[in-house]
This record gives structure tokens, sequence and C-alpha cells, in this order.
């Protein structure tokens, strides 16, 4: 068993002696093993400005350690944006030849380091995996891919979703922190932005591991193949509701959602032969769904 103080990490931690810049912490609780973000120090500083004002030895505080302008560990009671682990957008505060620093809601920022700095605009959102450096202080990453596992999630799984790149194909997803997940365009009813993070499900495993997403939840799914199997279809807008119902068991509303995204996706087209009107599957066009 162990006790250690966790760098990147939100612990509870004891008060073990008071000096003129604040109060010394130590952990209080045994751990089975030893992570690799264990620090080799027994006692770590929480500033003055971050002590409660009736604190006493051997209360036991929430804090948040990382390294200060010094690269010294420090204790905050501060709350992070996200901790050590973590795959998240953050903003760029400022640029040096060797790097960004980016907000990470603590008096003091996280670098990431790069190259090529000047491809990076102050206020634009990077997404990063906040890891430990040789010297065990935090540090932005990117190659976000390179983080990423492999997954067999099954069919329709809600999942969680943060958007971190556009490729060919649509936009290429970090899915519950550990996978990759790609969103295809015609997914797609409104562009989504680098760092979005919502809720999505997925389509299918591939055999590579990799996540076909989708934003549609699985009822909304089942239904649009239900009006792809029925084409020709005479239904159209004007249909009554209750006619849509019985055939469908969806609302008007749904139903012209539904229609205008197989129309989008050119699934479907509208036809028209004399005073008859209908929507049919579109010519040499086959739905993949």
């Amino acid at each position: 068993m162990h006790t250690s103080i966790l760098m990147g990490q939100t612990q509870t931690l004891s008060i073990k002696r008071f000096s003129k810049n604040g109060a010394y912490l130590t952990p209080f609780t045994k751990i089975a093993h030893h992570p690799h973000n264990a620090l080799d120090i027994q006692e770590v500083l929480l500033p003055q400005k971050f002590l409660p004002k009736d604190a006493k030895t051997d209360d036991h505080l929430q804090v948040f350690v990382y390294t200060d302008s010094d690269d010294r560990p420090v204790a905050t009671t501060q709350i992070p944006k996200a901790e050590l682990g973590t795959i998240i957008a953050l903003e760029i505060i400022s640029r040096t030849d060797s790097g960004c620093f980016l907000d990470m809601g603590l008096d003091k920022d996280l670098f990431m380091p790069t190259k090529s700095p000047q491809y990076f605009q102050i206020s634009q959102k990077v997404v990063i995996k906040i890891a430990l450096d040789k010297q065990s202080r935090l540090i932005a990453k990117q190659n976000i891919k390179d983080y990423l596992k492999p997954s067999k999630i099954p069919p329709h799984t809600k999942v969680e979703i943060l958007v971190f790149e556009q490729t060919p194909l649509g936009m290429g997803c970090v899915v519950n922190q550990k996978y990759y997940g790609l969103l295809y365009h015609n997914e797609l009813n409104t562009p989504l932005t680098l760092g979005s993070t919502l809720e999505a499900y997925v389509k299918k495993a591939r055999p590579d591991g990799k996540l076909d997403l989708t934003l549609l939840a699985p009822y909304h799914q089942t239904h649009k193949q239900q009006l792809i199997d029925a084409m020709p279809l005479r239904l159209d807008f004007s249909s009554q509701p209750q006619e849509i119902f019985d055939r469908f068991h969806i609302s008007k509303k749904t139903f012209k959602r539904l229609i205008n995204e197989l129309v989008k996706e050119e699934v479907i087209e509208f036809k028209q032969e004399r005073d008859k009107h209908y929507f049919a599957l579109k010519t040499h066009k086959r739905s993949n769904q």
C-alpha cells in the first residue's frame, strides 16, 4: 500500500503544517498501486490565497495538484477544466516561439509545444490530451489519433463525442474519451465546429475498430428505413397527419423531417406524372442506411 500525491489530479489531502506561504498538505489514505502520476514528495504547498480562513491542522481539503511558474508541485482549490489523461478542447491564450499556452481554468496556463505556433490563433480552440512530460509537468499533446483505441461498441449505443478533425469523408471524433469515430458528411444537417461536444449513436463498429456514428437516435434510423422500404410512396406533405400515423406511427412533423433528410442525402426524389406526385428511390442511388 502507498500514500501518494498525484500530479494533475483532484484529490483530498490533509493539512500537516502551516507556514507564512500557506499550508503544507499530505496524503492520508493509502492506495493499492503506485500510479504513473505519483510524485516523489510527501507534502505539497497550498498557497495562502487558497487556504480557508478557519483552516486547522488535520483538516481535509479537496485540491488539484500541478506545477507553478517555477515548475514546483503546488496545490490549488481552483477547479481545472480538465485533469490528466483527458482529451478536451481548450482555448489558446498566448503564443511563444516554442508553443502555445491554453486556458485550463487555473492561475497557470497549460503549455502545448509545437514547431509551428504561427499556424495557431489567439482565442482558437484546439483539441489536445493532457499528459505529463519527462519532468512530471502537465503538458498538452496533439496527435489525438495516437491515443485512441479500437472499439467494439455495439450499434445503437449512445456515446459522448468530441469533434477534433475534418476529413474528406466527414468529421473525426473522440468517442467516450477513448475511441475513434467518424460522422459522415451526409449525417450532418448543419456543420460542426472543431471542439464541439455532443451526443451521438454508434451505427457500426468497423473491422479496424473505428466507429461509424450518427446523430440520429436508433428509432429515427428505423423509421427512415421504413420510409425507404415503402418507396414509391404516395404520401406527401399534403397528406393528413392521421394517414401518416396509421402507416408509419410517426407524426407529420417527423415524417416531413425524415423525407427532407432522405432527399438531401439523394436517397429519394420527388416525382410527378401528370396529376400524380409521389416520392421514389432516386435512380442509380441506393441507400446505405
